[in-house]
């Protein structure tokens, strides 16, 4: 069906989905192009390592004669950009990232989403990666440029088709019908349910019940260790429902965690009860989270039928995604990682699996919060989870391109009760007050889902001066 188009515009194309979607129609044999912003993304070097090349700007000449399909998504004003509006004007076919999505996995054999608040990242990347590992036609599309030596996005044959599922909303405020709705996957490995999306959602009862709808038909692997997933009630006995975790009732068990300095190894158990050991794993990976995630692509490899060894061979040297716990830079006594966390939960998880890793270190936060839906919603939950470290600096929130400005929601009144957290209004008053802790032995984290990770150079200046 997608060959039949000989050009295709993608309108935002530095967005991570969209660029790796790029990057599979270009392997497809289809032209590709696009514009978005002129500011250096984190996908940029993902579109020229494969020769694909877009304009900045949003200027409505951009769309030649050549383009025959229009993909659009909720960034840069979406069905409201006036691009978009030209190319309804001239008669180009639109379409949602979603929907192309969604028409694209249609000739795949085994078609797998993996869903949930937190998590789905690492966890498509590394279904992505055994797969490859394994030997098997996969084609993918995930929510990171780059993971442990691969493209957050390819087409490498017509077997399994993976992809990171989204409830976020196709194009809101116009449009809220969240995105995996235009997914039609066999299974649905879900993470975790969380409210994450106050733009969209207006609490967690409404977010669990859009999951709900999305699960109806489908296979299922999901996370017995999340109270909004246990005891799912199955609706159709066509479908199985197969749960993970460290509870007694998971079908897939997770026991004997042990941490080093190189990674995590635990044994899978199934059968509830402990029935029969399904293998000894081993992942360069920290923290439970991490070994969830792990457990969820060996519980479905399992159910697919892959034998056990086979599996602990093609999981064993995924080394993660970028900007998840991503390691940036050593000088002396300090450590420097860049990691994606947004949400309170996430913050939590990678402050707890940095304690793991760097047992009696100090750890250090600076986190730029994304969007200002979340951060209002979410404020004392914000707090709370970077309390956790033992120094967080919060910067101004980065807004998406879904957002206006709006003003900061911040005050220094309050975070009077929290001794460790420290508002940062510009870069002068991030690097005057952290030049104090530079001599420290200190673990620290560029965290967040906007630019933060561009402060790296600037951090690696500092802690090679010493000030």
């Amino acid at each position: 069906m997608l060959l039949k188009y000989k050009k295709v515009f993608f309108l935002g194309i530095k967005g991570v989905a969209m660029a790796n979607l790029a990057v599979i129609l270009k392997k497809m044999g289809i032209e590709v192009t696009g514009c978005d912003v002129e500011e250096e993304f984190i996908t940029d070097r993902l579109l020229k390592d494969n020769g694909i090349f877009w304009k900045s700007g949003f200027d409505k000449s951009l769309i030649d004669d050549k383009v025959d399909l229009f993909v659009f998504s909720a960034a840069h004003g979406g069905e409201s950009n006036g691009l978009f509006k030209e190319a309804v004007k001239r008669g180009v076919e639109t379409i949602s990232q979603s929907k192309l999505i969604g028409r694209l996995m249609k000739g795949y054999e085994v078609k797998i989403a993996v869903a949930g608040c937190h998590g789905k990242t690492t966890t498509s990347s590394l279904l992505s990666f055994a797969l490859i590992r394994l030997k098997e036609e996969c084609s993918y599309v995930v929510g990171t440029p780059y993971f442990s030596g691969f493209q957050g996005g390819d087409y490498l044959g017509k077997k399994y088709f993976v992809v990171e599922a989204d409830e976020y909303g196709v194009d809101p405020p116009r449009d809220k019908t969240p995105k995996f709705f235009d997914l039609h996957p066999d299974w649905i490995i879900c993470t975790n349910i969380g409210f994450d999306h106050p733009d969209i959602y207006h609490n967690i009862n409404e977010t669990k019940e859009v999951f709900k709808k999305f699960f109806e038909g489908r296979n299922l692997i999901l996370n017995y260790d999340d109270i909004n997933l246990r005891n799912y009630p199955s609706s159709d006995s066509h479908r199985k429902i197969i749960y993970y975790g460290f509870g007694d009732g998971a079908d897939y068990r997770i026991s004997n965690l042990r941490t080093d300095v190189k990674g995590t190894k635990f044994e899978v158990w199934h059968g509830q009860g402990s029935k029969s050991k399904k293998g000894d794993y081993e992942i360069s990976l920290f923290g439970k989270h991490n070994v969830l995630n792990a457990t969820a692509v060996i519980s479905l490899l399992l159910e697919l039928g892959f034998e056990e060894k086979r599996i602990v061979e093609s999981i064993r040297d995924f080394v993660g995604a970028r900007r998840r716990f991503e390691f940036i830079f050593n000088k002396g006594k300090i450590t420097l990682f860049d990691d994606y966390a947004h949400h309170p939960d996430e913050i939590r998880a990678t402050i707890s699996a940095v304690r793991l890793r760097f047992p009696g270190k100090r750890i250090a936060v600076i986190f730029q919060p994304h969007t200002f839906s979340r951060t209002k919603a979410l404020l004392k939950e914000f707090f709370d989870s970077l309390a956790t470290a033992d120094l967080s600096f919060i910067l101004p929130v980065f807004a998406s391109a879904r957002e206006s400005e709006q003003k900061q929601p911040f005050s220094n009144a309050q975070i009077k009760g929290y001794k460790n957290l420290f508002f940062a209004d510009s870069e002068a008053v991030l690097f005057g007050s952290l030049g104090r802790f530079l001599n420290d032995e200190l673990v620290l984290f560029t965290m967040g889902a906007g630019d933060v990770y561009k402060l790296k150079d600037k951090l690696i200046e500092k802690i090679s001066d010493g000030k």
